[in-house]
């Protein structure tokens, strides 16, 4: 039996199964372009403790990151942001908060750590936008309110007048630990109109979460969203095979995952379109963010290029909705097979880019694009299609999650026939990138015939008749 599935908002239900005839058909509407993809989809994080002056030296970071196409990088990090105090910085994440008042821990070297002005010259460095964290947290937790908004205030004046052109701020991190949503978005509030008091044109982001489902974390997002006066982004941090997030009742290993028809089996999909059904009846456009996603993989047998493979899914989902931003939890610490930056030395020398690099790369090519509509027959091989942003060209992405090779038929309806060629990367074990070029379409929709390697994450570029490569 032949299932159809539109999987391009994910607006329809994906059912398990191969497709008719074990060819997956799928299809592209390139005459009817959608919203402009952000440039902010291929975002990054640096946790600054972790970042060594020693490692960024290496100029292989900052030459991948242009490559990807990084359009933003969240700074000093998620939980980091918690407990550090940007013009006293101690190089000690997560831990040692130096307002304590029992505090008696030594500062790590400073270059140990990236601060404030090591970052933005890094950002400038690779021509990415800087996104900057506020700490809210010690001024409750040790009764110094005011002198954690006087903290903010001059965070945002240093930013001003040595003109970093930070224009991107986040609300502390993860604050359901320790605050109730309309709490935190009163916080928000309290902490954007003293920001805004300086450089009244910036975007302020708050943060929760979708799951786990059990403790009613959506409605939290949604009430956030809803009460605050100054958010601009709601950012929601969920990671694959987690269990503090819609993992909790979902996949953590790799036949998990393989059997999933979309990341979390959909359910991703069916809470961003949720979260805009509910901004759109309470007229409002707060934008939405995955600035704190990954993925980990359950098992011995999962490896560093398994857990691309669920990164890439992961980035179709920000791809193929409207997505303000998203940033990739982590570049340099966390479980090793996601991290991005192998580094040896602990930590200070770079041996090398794992896998997930590769992915990265693929995907960052179609920000600034416009999103198009796309159809599959598969529900375990799609993916999502841009126009652009190069004139005349058309990207589509597929990814198998198959163990077996599969056979695709891709129409694009709308696209140009006669072209420069049908290019094509195929990112597969052990986790390499091939290219290859492939015959043009000789007729409007005229179906492609392509095969996708056993787990395998694609991408088709097809430069229409007035392009060259």
């Amino acid at each position: 039996m032949k299932i159809g599935v539109c999987i391009f908002w994910g607006m329809a239900a994906l059912a398990a199964g191969a497709a008719e005839g074990g060819v997956a058909r799928v299809s592209v509407d390139a005459a009817n372009p959608q919203w402009t993809i952000s440039k902010y989809l291929t975002g990054m994080h640096f946790v600054y403790a972790f970042e060594r002056d020693s490692l960024y030296a290496d100029e292989r970071i900052a030459d991948w990151m242009r490559r990807a196409r990084v359009g933003i990088i969240r700074w000093p990090g998620g939980t980091a942001v918690q407990n550090y105090h940007w013009d006293a910085l101690n190089g000690i994440a997560f831990l040692e908060d130096s307002w304590d008042p029992a505090y008696s821990a030594a500062p790590a070297p400073p270059g140990d750590y990236m601060d404030l002005d090591e970052y933005i010259a890094f950002c400038r460095k690779i021509g990415c936008d800087p996104m900057v964290g506020v700490n809210i947290r010690s001024g409750k937790e040790y009764d110094r309110k005011e002198d954690s908004l006087d903290e903010a205030r001059r965070l945002i004046r240093h930013c001003v007048d040595n003109g970093y052109n930070v224009k991107h701020w986040y609300i502390g991190n993860e604050c359901y630990k320790g605050w109730n949503a309309n709490s935190y978005a009163d916080y928000i509030d309290l902490y954007a109109e003293v920001l805004k008091s300086v450089d009244p044109e910036i975007t302020i982001i708050g943060d929760w979460k979708f799951g786990p489902e059990a403790k009613n974390n959506f409605e939290g997002t949604l009430a956030i969203a809803r009460r605050s006066k100054h958010i601009d982004v709601m950012e929601v941090h969920e990671k694959w095979g987690n269990q503090w997030g819609l993992a909790a009742t979902g996949g953590k290993t790799l036949a998990d995952w393989q059997a999933e028809p979309g990341i979390y089996g959909g359910k991703l999909a069916r809470y961003i379109e949720a979260y805009f059904a509910d901004q759109k009846a309470a007229g409002k456009n707060v934008r939405l963010g995955f600035n704190e996603w990954g993925a980990e993989i359950a098992g011995d047998g999962a490896t560093p290029f398994h857990v691309a493979l669920v990164k890439a899914d992961y980035l179709i989902e920000m791809f193929r909705h409207p997505i303000y931003s998203a940033c990739d939890w982590n570049l340099n610490m966390g479980p090793g097979k996601s991290k991005i930056l192998i580094t040896s030395n602990d930590g200070r020398e770079l041996a090398g880019l794992s896998p997930a690099a590769h992915v990265f790369e693929m995907c960052g090519q179609a920000q600034e694009g416009r999103a198009l509509p796309m159809a599959s027959s598969d529900p375990v091989v799609y993916g999502f299609a841009a126009a652009g942003p190069e004139e005349g060209v058309i990207q589509v992405y597929l990814l198998n999650k198959r163990s077996d090779a599969v056979e695709v038929e891709l129409a694009i309806a709308g696209a140009a026939p006669g072209g420069a060629g049908l290019e094509m990367e195929t990112f597969s074990a052990p986790g390499e990138l091939t290219k290859t070029i492939l015959a043009s379409p000789a007729a409007v929709g005229e179906a492609l015939s392509l095969r996708l390697e056993p787990l395998s994450f694609n991408r088709l570029v097809l430069r229409q008749a007035t392009q060259t490569p």
